[in-house]
């Protein structure tokens, strides 16, 4: 019963996860310290572990939808893997209550970055946000829908370096903070989505490769998660691809708060 448990959890956190291309870590690693009870070690370690196959999962639904921006996801990728692999180093010698504090600064930052972010209803978003950078990108997905932007890339690229280290510091994954990020640096949401899930596989590997070799993953449960965020990953990229998601990120954002304030007043 636990098992079927642990995979419902799975499969709203993969759904939820990938309908924003944050990888899910973001709604697990609050119910593993305050529900399951686990260290802040494990706690990482172990949600990184689903966000990998949550966020291979959702990848192939993105690629098949043709919205994925490789090119860039390649060139921040490769900034995100120093980062992660530094980030597992280093949540070796964080506190519980020091990571209670540091993660729910992150929420509250996220929560109000949210709230307040103003996104298109239209599919094609692509020039509201665009800014002077040294890439220039068109995309055209599987229904037709067609993509200009342009960006900075070495801005996005040190971006990635430290999302890569947040990503595996605090077993997140990362894409909840690359994924508005993306958005101002130039990307259309959609792609921004579907290419920080992309990434999301590549840090996500990486950093879970590290918290194994620390002894941060448990197995048991964290295989039960990623069972079920595979199968929510796909459910999450499909409803992607038909709402705007501006609702969806105002009631994300009141959680996102709540939860900071219950880490805080722990």
């Amino acid at each position: 019963m636990e098992h079927l448990l642990n995979v419902i959890i799975g499969i709203f956190v993969g759904m939820i996860g990938t309908l924003i291309g944050a990888g899910g870590g973001f709604i697990l690693i609050p119910y593993l310290i305050l529900v399951a009870k686990f260290s802040p070690q494990t706690a990482a370690g172990t949600s990184l572990f689903m966000v990998f196959f949550n966020a291979l999962s959702g990848s192939i639904a993105y690629i098949r939808q043709k919205r994925v921006d490789f090119r860039t996801a390649f060139y921040f990728a490769l900034a995100t893997i120093p980062g992660a692999i530094f980030g597992a180093y280093l949540n070796s010698f964080l506190h519980s209550r020091l990571f209670n504090v540091l993660f729910a600064l992150l929420l509250f930052f996220l929560a109000v970055r949210t709230f307040f972010h103003k996104t298109s209803n239209a599919k094609k978003e692509n020039k509201e946000t665009k800014i002077p950078g040294h890439e220039t990108r068109e995309i055209i997905d599987a229904e037709g829908n067609k993509y200009e932007y342009s960006f900075n890339l070495w801005l996005g690229i040190g971006i990635s370096l430290i999302v890569g280290i947040l990503s595996s510091l605090l077993g997140i994954g990362g894409g909840i903070i690359h994924v508005p990020l993306m958005g101002f640096l130039g990307f259309p949401m959609h792609i921004a989505t579907a290419t920080s899930h992309f990434i999301l596989v590549i840090t996500s590997l990486i950093g879970v490769i590290s918290h194994i070799s620390y002894g941060h993953v448990v197995f048991a449960k964290g295989i039960a998660y990623a069972l079920g965020a595979i199968i929510g990953a796909q459910i999450g990229a499909k409803i992607s691809a038909k709402i705007s998601g501006n609702a969806i990120k105002k009631g994300l954002s009141i959680a996102l708060a709540l939860v900071a304030i219950r880490l805080l007043t722990l």
